[in-house]
């Protein structure tokens, strides 16, 4: 079974040619130095237009190529609780198709009955996909992992963080958690929130980002309706790191669609983190 695009020619370019164009774009941006190895990302997932060079940093931003990548994003358009795995054999892209780790993505199906396989999930999804071509091209021989959360539903972190804990003690990884910042707000009160959520999750801890993310929504900015909108996969991915002791938090970019765009008005805010050894 092969997950179809379902943003191609959306979010990203349909065509070959036009997305190595905008590789080429992407890469003309310097990449901060990362020291050690990288357990985990947080990258963003809007159109390439709006924050490709912002995922495509963290991506380039790695020493070693990895031979898988769990991507775990939040559901969008569908309600459900606990965790969606892909359970194909392939994953399609415009650069060609990738290999589900077949390995790793029984392990999480067979860890706990919160991860199973909803196809629904995965039909109009984007969170997940957009990491696809990128991930095809600068790691040409990575297979993946697809992995989709219901969105409020925080009793699923626990048992997808213990089972990326648990799989790393059997293979290595690198865990790509798939969210934007804040939504919508000015540019000058994205810049505010977003930067004061990434000082707490700078720090690594997961009490210390929820009490934040609280804080910052207590402030009732207009037109402000969340600081990340991939808030389970970020606390899966808090976790994970803290049980790999990536201790070493780095903000690699960050930039919101007003920089993009030049509208103000209303932005979405985006960043690329690496949670390095």
């Amino acid at each position: 079974m092969k997950l179809k695009p379902v943003v191609a020619g959306q979010f990203y370019p349909s065509k070959p040619v036009e997305l190595q164009r905008l590789f080429k774009i992407f890469e003309q941006l310097k990449v901060p130095a990362v020291p050690g190895p990288v357990e985990a990302l947080m990258l963003p997932h809007a159109g390439y237009v709006y924050s490709g060079t912002t995922a495509a940093v963290g991506y380039r931003a790695l020493k070693e190529k990895p031979a898988t990548v769990v991507v775990v994003g939040p559901s969008h358009y569908v309600s459900f609780k606990g965790v969606s795995v892909f359970s194909g054999d392939l994953l399609e892209t415009p650069l060609g198709d990738i290999q589900v780790d077949q390995e790793a993505r029984d392990f999480l199906l067979d860890f706990s009955p919160h991860l199973t396989d909803l196809p629904l999930a995965f039909e109009k999804e984007h969170s997940v996909e957009v990491h696809l071509p990128m991930i095809r091209h600068y790691f040409p021989e990575a297979q993946v992992v697809a992995v989709v959360m219901g969105q409020g539903e925080n009793q699923a972190v626990r048992p997808l963080a213990e089972a990326l804990a648990t799989l790393r003690k059997q293979k290595p990884f690198l865990l790509v958690a798939s969210s934007d910042l804040s939504h919508y707000p000015s540019y000058e009160t994205a810049v505010r929130a977003d930067r004061q959520f990434l000082d707490s999750l700078l720090t690594g801890d997961e009490k210390v980002v929820d009490r934040t993310d609280e804080l910052i929504l207590s402030q009732h900015y207009p037109e402000y309706y969340c600081t990340h909108c991939g808030k389970e996969p970020v606390s899966v991915l808090l976790r994970f790191a803290k049980d790999r002791e990536a201790a070493d938090i780095r903000l690699l970019s960050y930039r919101n669609s007003g920089d993009v765009t030049g509208d103000h008005s209303r932005v979405v805010g985006y960043s690329a983190v690496a949670f390095c050894q």
